[in-house]
């Protein structure tokens, strides 16, 4: 399949996992932003599809947001544009994280019916390409019974 990147980042093994372990860490936690470190301690180790949690978050910008440069980088895209209140922005509401959630999940779901599209083709084809070969056969076969003798074939002196 001629997929781009982005297209099929949610079909790496254990990829859906890591999504939603950062999504809930990041919409619930009292801190926004989130170092390397931080991710570690919080999720109890680095994320299984991915070298760092900051790498995982730049693949998926459809829910995060990685500074350039800084100390806590990570942030979830929905609660760092959200107003800040009392010198912090608030944590989202347990409805609205499932909903991120749920994305998360059709996201994988259509990346995952997308990849196996063609699969039902691949019978079709054998097929296909196996009455291909018989066909070719048939035609070598009759093309074979219909030759005439050869004249040097009757010049041939019998050895009897």
């Amino acid at each position: 399949m001629f997929f781009r990147k982005s297209e099929r980042q949610y079909l790496i093994a254990d990829r859906l996992s890591d999504v939603m372990a950062l999504i809930q860490v990041l919409a619930l936690d009292q801190n926004t932003h989130r170092s390397e470190e931080g991710l570690n301690a919080e999720l109890q180790g680095p994320p299984s599809s991915a070298p760092t949690w900051r790498e995982l978050a730049k693949e998926h910008p459809e829910f995060f947001r990685v500074r350039k440069e800084g100390k806590n980088v990570v942030s979830l895209l929905a609660r760092h544009v959200l107003p800040e209140v009392n010198g912090g922005r608030p944590q989202l509401s347990t409805d609205f994280t499932g909903r991120l959630l749920q994305s998360a999940i059709d996201l994988h779901d259509r990346q995952s019916r997308r990849g196996d599209r063609w699969t039902y083709l691949v019978p079709i084809w054998v097929a296909l390409i196996a009455l291909s070969g018989v066909l070719l056969k048939a035609c070598i076969d009759d093309e074979n019974s219909n030759k005439k003798p050869s004249p040097t074939a009757s010049l041939v002196p019998n050895s009897k």
